[in-house]
């Protein structure tokens, strides 16, 4: 939240996350914006001069070009400005307080008028134009959509990727996307399968969790009243950053991936309350690597070195081990058609180790083997 402290209002209009806040509001986004307000009280008039030329526009919001609302802007912010810099000089003069009450009160209205006339004349100018708009593509607009059945909504977006939405789940986009970045809000539960654009990263928003992949699979969890965001990746790579973060504008802009990197059954967990990530496996971790790749998991007097080994590629898990110690360690055991838990626990039993999972990684810990 850093990074609106320099926001003029022409940068609020055009934020997305300011805009989310002003027509879909939650509990949460509510709490963080008034937060930010009451730490940064010199902002609160910029802010609630967006607020006003956001909310004159809702309605016809999809009809106008960006142009359009680039015009509008900087014609509301001049006659506030010069609405202020009048009450200024005015108040400089010797003049009743009756007088400058009426004064104050019609430059209000006055204030109003020119505002509604100024969006007025554009939408008017709009529809009067003549049918050039139409032998043009579509502007791009936000679309809302809800899922309010007790099934998973499926959802397939403009650039290809698709989104199965959870019950309760309700996510805004732009439709299609419009600029360098395709961007969701997500509250609820979803499951996105992203098409590939390196030159375009996919970013969702989900309660100050800001989530970034060039091209993936991934699930993201981000009920409201919950205090805590989830993200569990299943293929490809993501980053993942807290819109707190001094350098979130910067991760956000930047093609890269930066921030925390989760890699396939890793996941994130990040407690609003603490502010605080925390990286670990997914409870289900999967095997990643194609049919045709996959190692037998059957092992007779193979090295426990070599069967961590083989484990780690088979999951797409780092799996962390002193090769000097456990090379002498031989195994015998079929473990197929275990879980990760499951096939850890025999290796670690027959080995005389034990495990434990740190930052997204299994660590094995070892002091060889008695015979």
């Amino acid at each position: 939240m850093n990074r609106y402290s320099d926001f003029s209002v022409e940068d609020l209009v055009w934020d997305d996350f300011f805009r989310q806040w002003i027509f879909s509001p939650t509990s949460e986004t509510n709490a963080l914006w008034n937060n930010w307000i009451s730490e940064n009280p010199e902002m609160l008039g910029k802010m609630e001069q967006a607020r006003r030329i956001l909310l004159s526009m809702r309605l016809e919001e999809p009809e106008i070009t960006d142009a359009e609302i680039n015009e509008v802007v900087r014609r509301t912010v001049g006659l506030v400005n010069v609405a202020n810099t009048a009450t200024t000089q005015l108040s400089h003069r010797k003049t009743p307080v009756l007088f400058t009450t009426w004064m104050r009160l019609a430059a209000c209205i006055a204030l109003i008028i020119l505002l509604g006339w100024t969006t007025y004349s554009v939408l008017v100018r709009k529809q009067q134009e003549p049918q050039l708009g139409q032998q043009l593509k579509a502007s791009s607009y936000f679309v809302e959509e809800t899922n309010s059945t007790s099934r998973t909504r499926q959802l397939v977006l403009s650039d290809g990727s698709s989104i199965s939405l959870a019950p309760q789940g309700r996510v805004r986009y732009r439709k299609p996307f419009h600029g360098q970045r395709r961007e969701v809000y997500l509250t609820g539960e979803a499951f996105f399968q992203i098409a590939k654009d390196p030159d375009r990263p996919f970013l969702v928003f989900a309660n100050g969790l800001i989530t970034k992949v060039l091209g993936t699979s991934f699930r993201i969890k981000a009920y409201e009243g919950v205090d805590q965001v989830t993200v569990e990746v299943k293929s490809g790579k993501v980053a993942v950053f807290t819109e707190r973060d001094p350098q979130s504008k910067k991760k956000v802009e930047d093609n890269a991936l930066q921030g925390v990197i989760l890699k396939p059954n890793q996941k994130i967990i990040y407690a609003l309350n603490e502010v605080k990530m925390v990286k670990t496996l997914v409870e289900k971790p999967e095997i990643v690597v194609p049919k045709s790749q996959i190692s037998r998991l059957d092992f007779e007097d193979t090295p426990a070195s070599e069967v961590f080994n083989t484990l780690g590629k088979t999951y797409g898990i780092d799996i962390i081990y002193d090769a000097a110690l456990l090379k002498d360690c031989p195994l015998t055991a079929v473990l197929e058609g275990l879980t990760l838990q499951d096939k850890l626990n025999i290796i670690c039993k027959a080995v005389e180790s034990s495990y434990e999972i740190v930052d997204g990684q299994v660590i094995i810990h070892s002091k060889g083997c008695k015979n």
